[in-house]
């Protein structure tokens, strides 16, 4: 599976490890930040690409249900760093 990323064509192949990275980041704990990436291995499975964006919002739809506070973290930094408002 790739992940083609934001405005651009450019694609690049998913690595869960990343989602682990950026949720353990954000606070989630190691085993939510596994399940998480298990999780959006699994919902996209049957794709060949996937937007960057519809994988971002799956992620932060499964950190706002399972831990808010990573999940206002994740925003929170995207915001400051990336300029990304939710």
């Amino acid at each position: 599976m790739k992940v083609r990323k934001k405005g651009t064509s450019q694609e690049e192949d998913f690595l869960p490890i990343k989602i682990v990275a950026a949720a353990i980041k954000a606070g989630a704990s190691v085993e939510l930040a596994d399940e998480i990436a298990k999780a959006a291995q699994e919902h996209f499975k049957d794709k060949e690409v996937i937007d960057s964006s519809e994988l971002r919002e799956f992620v932060l739809g499964y950190l706002k249900e399972r831990d808010p506070r990573a999940y206002d973290n994740w925003l929170r930094f995207d915001r400051r760093v990336k300029g990304i408002s939710s």
